[in-house]
């Protein structure tokens, strides 16, 4: 069975199109970080290497997993609502590779990453999970640092323009928070990517390495955290 742990804000019809992919399930808010982001996967739930880390107290996603039997690893760093401290688990695996912020990113995922083989890559962006869409080893993000980053460690990268994503609260969102993968070859999007200012580029970088986009509503693209996919 997939899974793919999402925002309990994500709007019905974005869920049904994921679930054409693997069956949706909301993760609970975690009071212990600010509102919106209380309830955005990429802030409470690592994928690293194929093995999950969540944080030790956040007890309803423990539950949340343990009654779906998926297992996971606990971090077990400081969380508060405030930066750093918020970012313990916005780190970025991909399939060689791992890029965080390694100053306040959790030594659990460190140490996992260590495990898996994976490449470390220090950036200062503490969003790195939030500001990078990822397939396999290809990323695409407006962060000049980590796309500086990712290039001198040998990742396919495309660093885009600015342009606006939508957001809660915050002035803008991140094209990672506003993407989830959902096979190894299709890259879907919150929202009408068509419409928003770094499609072209965005589009001609994925397909020209096989990988189709997907537009999963027609509203103007939004970061709901983007989500976190898992096999069992």
């Amino acid at each position: 069975m997939k899974y793919f742990l999402i925002n309990e804000n994500l709007p019905f019809p974005m869920r049904d199109a994921i679930s054409e992919y693997g069956k949706t399930v909301p993760l609970p808010p975690w009071r212990a970080l600010k509102p919106p982001v209380c309830a955005h996967p990429d802030m409470l739930i690592a994928k690293i290497g194929g093995s999950l880390l969540i944080h030790e107290a956040y007890r309803e996603g423990r539950s949340l997993l343990d009654r779906l039997g998926i297992p996971y690893a606990l971090s077990r760093a400081p969380v508060g609502e405030k930066y750093p401290e918020d970012i313990r688990l916005n780190c970025l695996a991909t399939e060689g590779a791992f890029l965080s912020n390694e100053k306040y990113v959790s030594r659990e995922a460190l140490a996992l990453a260590d495990e898996r083989g994976l490449r470390r890559v220090h950036v200062r962006q503490g969003y790195a999970k939030c500001a990078c869409a990822c397939v396999g080893n290809a990323i695409a993000t407006m962060d000049r640092g980590i796309a500086g980053a990712a290039l001198r460690a040998g990742l396919d990268t495309l660093l885009l323009e600015s342009f606006p994503i939508g957001i809660e609260v915050y002035d803008t969102g991140f094209i990672g928070g506003a993407s989830v993968l959902l096979d190894e070859r299709t890259l879907g999007f919150f929202g009408q990517l068509e419409d928003w200012g770094g499609s072209a580029a965005l589009t001609e970088f994925f397909e020209s390495r096989g990988v189709r986009l997907v537009s999963l509503a027609q509203t103007p693209l939004f970061d709901y955290g983007g989500a976190v996919d898992i096999e069992i």
